[in-house]
């Protein structure tokens, strides 16, 4: 009998991973860093004996896609939309909590936006490719026309489209776009991020890994995984606070 006829083999489980989204979830050299990756990364290390937990990176967009298509088994870090996206279920313990903001070109605004008058040209708003990230007044403005959504690559390509008023305003988490702008001033000295100015809050929310619906016929260790990757993320985050 080979000497290896008893050894248990791990599931390797992939989850996908936004590729530009700093500070939370971002490549750079090939490499995967962030906030949320060093959770998630301490996490799978109390796993090792049960799991080989790979972070796959992919555009935030394709990633939806393939979560949405059934072809992935999990996604960091979507917010929770029980509603808008019914294939993602369910979600990891919190791993942090985010301010969407906007910021805006001088002279426009994003506040009272449903008092703006319809005879007025719709206001250019930004946001990254496959982001669900509006709230139900900037949702109600876009159906009314008020408002006209473009969705962009990332953050750097929505700040550099804010920078020549090709957009009035960017949506996004706030520290992820104030580290895009610290990034624009070093790769263009003629952009001036001053001219922007956070408008207002848009909303609150937590990110999460986000699983697949599947009940577990495609993946039969989901269940399990889903508890193991929980509690190794609460005991990750509690060494962190101490």
């Amino acid at each position: 009998m080979p000497l290896n006829s008893h050894a248990t083999i791990k599931p390797r489980v992939t989850i996908l991973v936004d590729d530009s989204y700093p500070p939370y979830s971002y490549e750079s050299n090939g490499y995967l860093y962030g906030i949320y990756i060093e959770q998630v990364r301490l996490a799978a290390r109390r796993l090792s004996n049960h799991y080989q937990v790979i972070l796959e990176p992919i555009p935030w967009k394709r990633g939806v896609a393939a979560m949405e298509n059934g072809e992935a088994f999990a996604l960091l870090p979507p917010y929770i939309h029980k509603d808008k996206r019914p294939y993602i279920w369910p979600y990891s313990v919190p791993l942090g909590e985010e301010a969407v903001v906007a910021f805006c070109n001088p002279g426009i605004t994003l506040n009272n936006i449903l008092d703006r008058s319809t005879q007025k040209p719709p206001i250019n708003i930004g946001i990254n490719a496959g982001f669900l990230i509006l709230d139900k007044e900037l949702r109600l403005a876009r159906k009314k026309g008020l408002i006209k959504i473009w969705e962009n690559k990332d953050t750097l390509t929505n700040i550099k489209k804010l920078s020549k008023f090709r957009l009035d305003c960017y949506v996004n988490d706030r520290l992820s776009t104030l580290m895009g702008f610290e990034s624009v001033k070093k790769e263009r000295d003629d952009i001036n991020v001053r001219q922007f100015s956070e408008d207002r809050v848009v909303l609150s929310r937590t990110a999460h890994i986000g699983y697949t619906r599947d009940n577990g016929s495609k993946y039969p260790f989901k269940y399990d995984f889903i508890k193991k990757m929980d509690e190794a993320l609460l005991n990750v985050q509690k060494q962190m606070r101490e």
